[in-house]
């Protein structure tokens, strides 16, 4: 029988907060600004009304906030209750909610026959640049962790396999761009003419790459 219990109005972000202060109790602040290092790539919205969503947690009893003071500066620092753990341990057992992709940039390339080639380019180049950025981010983590200096390095058995995806990932989006950007440089214009013939070669190397 399972022992999953009837939720409070929890969100995915609830839940990614709670994990954190699963770890240890931190203030508004870090989670916002020091720690949630990660959420901004792979859970953006985490990022979003933190301090809102630590007071609700803490209404519904998932979170104890408590006054702390350094000098004559106070904040507000948070702990997780048992009933935000046990919260936390009931939802990575409840059903996975579909894959999503928040991607801006496909949606400009989708609507790109409204604008000019140009700024189909534009858009490309800013990916590139975004994905660059972002392979930095990424491989400092993964020399923290090789040095030993990763913040909570006792889990790195499982925050590196995120890591890994997040490597991955932005190697697969870093080769989309190079494909893209190619096929794109051949064109004058965002018109049909001339550039239907190459769909179908497109799609039969999508599929031998998943292959």
């Amino acid at each position: 029988m399972s022992r999953r219990r009837t939720q409070p109005a929890l969100t995915t972000t609830s839940f990614a907060l709670l994990s954190h202060l699963a770890l240890r109790p931190w203030s508004a602040y870090e989670l916002a600004v020091e720690r949630v290092r990660y959420f901004r790539y792979f859970w953006a919205r985490a990022e979003r009304g933190i301090y809102q969503e630590l007071k609700r947690l803490d209404a519904l009893g998932m979170v104890t906030a408590k006054k702390e003071y350094r000098g004559r500066r106070a904040r507000t620092v948070y702990s997780i209750t048992p009933a935000g753990v046990a919260a936390l341990r009931d939802w990575l057992e409840s059903p996975l909610a579909p894959i999503s992709l928040e991607f801006e940039a496909l949606l400009r390339v989708f609507a790109a026959p409204l604008g000019t080639v140009d700024q189909l380019k534009a858009t490309l180049e800013k990916v590139r640049g975004a994905v660059a950025e972002m392979t930095a981010f990424n491989d400092a983590i993964v020399q923290e962790y090789l040095d030993g200096s990763a913040p909570f390095q006792h889990e790195a058995y499982v925050r590196t396999l995120v890591v890994d995806f997040l490597t991955d990932w932005m190697a697969t989006i870093e080769r989309w761009v190079d494909r893209t950007v190619a096929e794109v440089e051949t064109w004058k214009d965002l018109s049909p003419e001339g550039k239907q013939e190459r769909v179908r070669a497109r799609l039969v190397a999508a599929r031998s790459r998943r292959d």
